[in-house]
C-alpha cells in the first residue's frame, strides 16, 4: 500500500460545509514540505507555493496551497494515532531484520515547544530500531510525568517477537516487564537505587562472585577516538532471586553490570551500571544489547535536533507540535531508507528540497 493509499485512511476532522482543501493534499503537503527542510507552518506553506506543479502530479490541489493558519489547523485538529499509524505502517512495511533486533525506548524533550517552565515541554517517547536505524513508533505528551504510561502505549503498538526492548531505569518495573514477555519479546532494563531492594541484592549479587571468574560471563569492549579511551567489563550472572523478589519479579533471568573506565586529556572516571533481563546468561548479546541502546542518542536524538533543527520548534499548540514531531521522524525514516548514495542525512535533506526526482525516488520509488 503506498503512502497516499495509507494516508486515505486518516479521518478528517472538519466539518463538511468548511472543507476547501483536501485532507490527503494537506497531509502529502506537511510530510513533503518537512521531508525538504521545513521547520514550521510558514515554511510549509512556502514549499507548497513554489512545488505547487511537483505536488500536482500526485494530488489535486484544486484550491491551491492552504494558507499557513489553515494547515496549522488541519493538522493539529488530526487524530494523532491513526496519523502515526498511516506515517509508520507505510515506513515500516519494508523493514527488515538479519538477527535479534534491539529495540530501544526513550524519551527526548522539545525544548522550543515549553510555555512555562521545563515540565510544560513536548516529551516525545521513540521506538527506535537499532539495527535499521528506523523509528518504529512514538507517543508524546507535554510534561514528563506520563512517560511510563506512554512508553506502555508504544509496547502495545509495536511487534515485539524476535525482539529485545532496551529501557532506562524509570521503567524498572514488573508490569512493564510483563507486557514485554507477554509479546514474546524480552527486556534488559537499567536499574538503580528507585528499586532499592532488588538493586540491593543485584550488586550484592555480584559482590559476591568478584573474585569467582568461574562464576560469571564475562568480555571486554575497548574503544579510543578524539582523545578519549574507554575500557568496560561485560559481566553477566544468573539471576538467583529470593522467593519474596522472584514473586515480584517472575520475568528476570539474568543480571548484567557493566564497569567503565574513561580517559579524556589525561583525566581518569570509573563507574559501574546495572541492569536485569530476561535474557538468559550470553554475555556477548547482553554487551551488544546495551552498547545499541546507547546508539539512540547520536542516531535520533542528535540527527533531530541537528539535521531537523527539532529543539528550535517553536510549534506552542501541543498537538500541533506533536504531529511535527511525527513528520520529522518520518521523514527521517525516509531519508535514511534511501541507500542510492552516501551523502550524509543533511545532504541528502537538502537535496530533497532542491531535487524534485530525487524527492519522488524517495517517497515513491
Amino acid at each position: 500500500m503506498t503512502l497516499l493509499e495509507r494516508l486515505k485512511r486518516i479521518p478528517d476532522p472538519r466539518n463538511d460545509i468548511n472543507v476547501k482543501h483536501d485532507l490527503v493534499d494537506v497531509v502529502f503537503l506537511v510530510f513533503s514540505a518537512v521531508l525538504s527542510g521545513a521547520t514550521g507552518w510558514k515554511s510549509i506553506q512556502e514549499f507548497g507555493e513554489s512545488q505547487i506543479d511537483w505536488l500536482r502530479q500526485y494530488r489535486g490541489f484544486e484550491n491551491g496551497i492552504p494558507k499557513r493558519h489553515c494547515i496549522a489547523n488541519i493538522i493539529s485538529a488530526l487524530d494523532s494515532n491513526a496519523l502515526l499509524d498511516a506515517l509508520f505502517e507505510w515506513l515500516n512495511s519494508e523493514r527488515t531484520r538479519t538477527e535479534k533486533s534491539v529495540l530501544a525506548i526513550d524519551g527526548k524533550a522539545l525544548r522550543g515547544t515549553k510555555t512555562n517552565g521545563l515540565k510544560s515541554m513536548l516529551h516525545v517517547v521513540n521506538a527506535y530500531d537499532v539495527e535499521s536505524g528506523l523509528m518504529l513508533y512514538q507517543q508524546s505528551t507535554h510534561g514528563k510525568g506520563k512517560e511510563i504510561s506512554l512508553s506502555r502505549d508504544v509496547l502495545d503498538a509495536l511487534v515485539l517477537k524476535e525482539a529485545i526492548v532496551t529501557l532506562d531505569s524509570l521503567h524498572c518495573l514488573a508490569p512493564t516487564m510483563a507486557q514485554i514477555t507477554e509479546k514474546n519479546g524480552d527486556f534488559t532494563i537499567q536499574i538503580k537505587k528507585n528499586q532499592p531492594n532488588l538493586f540491593g541484592h543485584v550488586t550484592e549479587a555480584f559482590s559476591s562472585v568478584y573474585n569467582q571468574p568461574d562464576s560469571m560471563a564475562e568480555c571486554i569492549q575497548e574503544n579510543e577516538g578524539h582523545g578519549r579511551k574507554e575500557w568496560r567489563n561485560i559481566m553477566q550472572i544468573e539471576a538467583n532471586l529470593p522467593p519474596e523478589l522472584k514473586e515480584k519479579w517472575p520475568h528476570i533471568k539474568s543480571f548484567i553490570e557493566v564497569a567503565s573506565e574513561r580517559t579524556c586529556n589525561g583525566k581518569g572516571t570509573r563507574d559501574s551500571r546495572w541492569y536485569v533481563s530476561s535474557l538468559e546468561v550470553d554475555v556477548e548479546l547482553a554487551a551488544r544489547t546495551i552498547r545499541e541502546h546507547w546508539l539512540v542518542e547520536n542516531q535520533l536524538h542528535w540527527v533531530l535536533d541537528v539535521v531537523f533543527r527539532e529543539d528550535e520548534l517553536k510549534v506552542k499548540d501541543p498537538d500541533g507540535a506533536a504531529h511535527l514531531a511525527a513528520f520529522n521522524r518520518a521523514a527521517l525514516n525516509t531519508i535514511k531508507q534511501d541507500e542510492s548514495d552516501k551523502d550524509s542525512l543533511a545532504a541528502k535533506r537538502r537535496k530533497s528540497g532542491w531535487s524534485a526526482e530525487y524527492r519522488s525516488k524517495i517517497i515513491f520509488g
